[in-house]
């Protein structure tokens, strides 16, 4: 059942689950396929010293990482349907490391009235766990 509705109001905010970016999870993502015997792949996302040597203080877990959360959380706000008729647009702007905690959240930003249809545009962003935001955006989706 998503958790918005036709008379969901400017305002109103959403939590998504709170996740943990483990070492495991970012070398399964970044780390190349197929598995074998050089992997995973040395490279800033899964590397402490490639990362260092590249002028990054620590390892970068990949933005589409949380942007999949944030995809989870829209999931769970619009329903499947956002699958089909929903947008995102992202700006990563801080580093995600092995062990930080990010929640992706949603505030509804504007609603629109359209025939049948409420079209909601949402501010949505990830913060880890000292509250910093990682990752910003804008997010669409219809309610009908």
């Amino acid at each position: 059942m998503p958790l918005i509705t036709r008379d969901t109001q400017e305002g109103q905010e959403f939590a998504g689950k709170i996740r943990t970016v483990t070492l495991e999870r970012i070398n399964f993502f970044s780390g190349g396929f197929p598995r074998g015997p050089n992997w995973p792949a040395k490279n800033i996302h899964t590397d402490l010293e490639v990362a260092q040597k590249c002028g990054l203080q620590t390892r970068a877990a990949s933005g589409a990482m949380f942007e999949g959360y944030l995809t989870d959380l829209m999931i769970d706000i619009f329903g499947e349907d956002w699958l089909n008729y929903g947008t995102m647009s992202l700006t990563f702007i801080g580093i995600v490391d092995k062990d930080d905690t990010l929640i992706p959240k949603a505030v509804v930003k504007s609603r629109k009235l359209q025939s049948s249809e409420v079209e909601f545009t949402l501010d949505v962003w990830c913060e880890n766990q000292n509250g910093n935001k990682v990752v910003v955006g804008t997010a669409r989706g219809v309610f009908s």
